[in-house]
């Protein structure tokens, strides 16, 4: 039955909608595939910013040096660009669940550099403000913790986390206004279910890291032994 659904309806490109092969296990065609830019090459050990004119290996961002952030480490899937940028938009502002759900089972299916997920015992997806979450609909980034968790065999958590203070959206804000914009938003809800526990944070962009940051930030000081960052697009300020 689910053969013939796919023969009668099959799947479309996300990125342009057009028909792909019920059984080719396409999730874009061919033209937006080619558009699509994966994380590669060499990043900052610890953010996972990338250094185009520098040689592959890792080494640490001049921000990381200067001041280093709560989480250990920050990874991600894709560049916020072109075709994912789209994708995302559809996903996050469209109510487009049925796209969420296939880049969570990608973004489950890739493989992290750095992250060995026997070492986590926690996933906990950024939170929304309930004003926000009842505006929305729904929390995307519990949507990709679930699908991490499920692959991973790690239990996902949405309420030890909570946004408690209503902030601006921070779209068309620099680094320093978005840093201030969410600082102490959030609060743990029971300190013991995350003390001494290696935690994955999930987001589906990280655009300057203030908010995972922040975060992060929330979680190592109620107990946490470590925190690490896995979000679905990258923005790049290169």
């Amino acid at each position: 039955m689910n053969d013939l659904s796919k023969v009668i309806f099959p799947p479309q490109c996300p990125g342009c909608s057009e028909i792909l092969h019920p059984f080719a296990g396409q999730m874009f065609c061919s033209l937006c595939n080619d558009k699509i830019n994966f994380i590669k090459g060499g990043i900052c050990s610890i953010c996972g910013t990338t250094f185009p004119d520098s040689p592959a290996e890792n080494h640490l961002c001049g921000d990381c040096l200067e001041k280093r952030p709560y989480f250990s480490y920050a990874r991600a899937v894709f560049s916020y660009e072109d075709i994912i940028l789209s994708v995302i938009h559809q996903f996050k502002y469209k109510r487009n669940i049925s796209i969420g759900e296939m880049m969570s089972s990608l973004m489950a299916d890739f493989s992290f550099p750095d992250i060995d997920f026997t070492d986590y015992s926690l996933i906990i997806p950024v939170p929304l403000h309930i004003k926000r979450l009842r505006e929305r609909g729904f929390n995307q980034s519990l949507i990709l913790a679930r699908a991490i968790g499920e692959k991973q065999q790690i239990p996902v958590n949405f309420s030890l986390l909570k946004r408690h203070k209503f902030t601006e959206t921070q779209t068309g804000m620099h680094k320093a206004e978005r840093k201030q914009n969410i600082k102490k938003a959030f609060e743990v809800s029971n300190k013991e279910k995350i003390a001494g526990k290696n935690i994955i944070l999930v987001d589906d962009v990280y655009t300057t890291g203030a908010t995972v940051n922040e975060c992060a930030k929330t979680l190592i000081k109620a107990g946490a032994r470590n925190v690490s960052v896995l979000t679905l697009a990258r923005v790049f300020q290169h």
